[in-house]
């Protein structure tokens, strides 16, 4: 059975290190997601193109991640996805909060941070999500792509 992931694709800001999957650089809105893009577009219909600015590095256990803002927008999305889809919560309901955030590495944490940090800050547009689908959790393409506006 296939698995999706609802992301905001910022495709080249950074080289991903050591990731687990293939997936492009992103900020996650919902995964595991739904596969129903037409519902998906509905509950996005709010949403405008944004600017973002990546301009702190953090961490969580084995991660390195890059801090959006503004990070209200990426929490709206969420937000408006778990009303929609309340049987998809975020990563399966593993955590009580919603952290958006743009994951460069899963090893090498201290090289990566020495190697990114010099290039803060990294801005960019967030215009589009991106529903990605996976046979096995490591490997995704784009099912659809919906602009934001």
């Amino acid at each position: 059975m296939p698995e999706f992931a609802l992301c905001v694709p910022f495709p080249g800001i950074v080289e991903p290190v050591g990731l687990l999957n293939d997936l492009p650089a992103h900020v996650t809105i919902l995964w595991p997601a739904p596969g129903d893009a037409i519902e998906i577009a509905k509950a996005l219909e709010p949403f405008d193109p944004f600017e973002v600015t990546f301009a702190r590095l953090d961490r969580f256990p084995g991660v390195l991640w890059l801090a959006p803002e503004p990070a209200e927008p990426f929490v709206a999305m969420t937000e408006a996805m778990i009303a929609r889809f309340p049987d998809h919560p975020p990563y399966g309901g593993a955590y009580s909060s919603i952290i958006p955030h743009l994951t460069v590495a899963q090893a090498q944490l201290d090289e990566t941070a020495a190697l990114v940090e010099p290039l803060l800050p990294l801005a960019s547009r967030a215009e589009s999500v991106v529903l990605f689908e996976s046979a096995d959790g490591r490997h995704w393409h784009e099912h659809t792509t919906l602009d934001l506006g």
